[in-house]
């Protein structure tokens, strides 16, 4: 009897795996974009639960997949330095949510970021797609507060796509979950 019970159990597991297996992750492609020293990598090896303690400037680019409430995200981090940026636009095919890092801390350049952040909203290829600001750095003292960066910013003027900022530190990881969580959100809505 014993050994009946336990090739049953071994069945069930097998057949709940076999349907883990036949419903693959949906893939998501994300565009994570920003000026330089945002935080952009460091956001993303904090989503990939990589170590953080040693962070180069992205001369190029790292792509990373990361599974997240039944979805497969791929996001692609490109580097922010002035000179990178026209190169931007060869990475906007087929994205699926564009995610916008800010140093909050940074106050010099948020005219600068914002001019970044409307130029890309104002992309063809990127029309309707949902952005996701993250008001990096929080963990600072000199840190701005999401809520005057969205008037900054102006994003209340933001009609044609859905759009979220959230405050977060890459450093310490808080926020970054609940914005993944809108990412995965927007996503879901956006494909009914």
């Amino acid at each position: 009897i014993l050994r009946f019970a336990l090739r049953l159990t071994c069945q069930g597991l097998l057949s709940i795996l076999r349907k883990l297996k036949s419903t693959p992750d949906q893939e998501v492609r994300i565009l994570l974009l920003g000026l330089d020293n945002g935080g952009k990598t460091t956001l993303l090896k904090q989503l990939a639960s990589e170590d953080i303690s040693h962070i180069t400037p992205t001369q190029g680019f790292n792509i990373k997949s990361v599974q997240s409430q039944g979805f497969k995200l791929n996001v692609w981090d490109i580097g922010g330095q002035r000179k990178i940026r026209p190169y931007w636009r060869n990475y906007f095919e087929n994205t699926d949510v564009l995610i916008y890092v800010i140093d909050s801390a940074d106050r010099k350049r948020f005219e600068e970021t914002g001019q970044e952040l409307a130029e890309l909203l104002d992309e063809e290829k990127l029309s309707g797609v949902p952005v996701l600001i993250f008001a990096n750095k929080q963990d600072l003292l000199t840190a701005a507060p999401a809520s005057e960066i969205a008037e900054g910013l102006n994003l209340h003027t933001i009609r044609d796509r859905m759009w979220q900022i959230q405050s977060c530190s890459a450093l310490t990881g808080e926020g970054i979950q609940e914005g993944m969580n809108w990412v995965c959100k927007s996503v879901n809505s956006k494909k009914k």
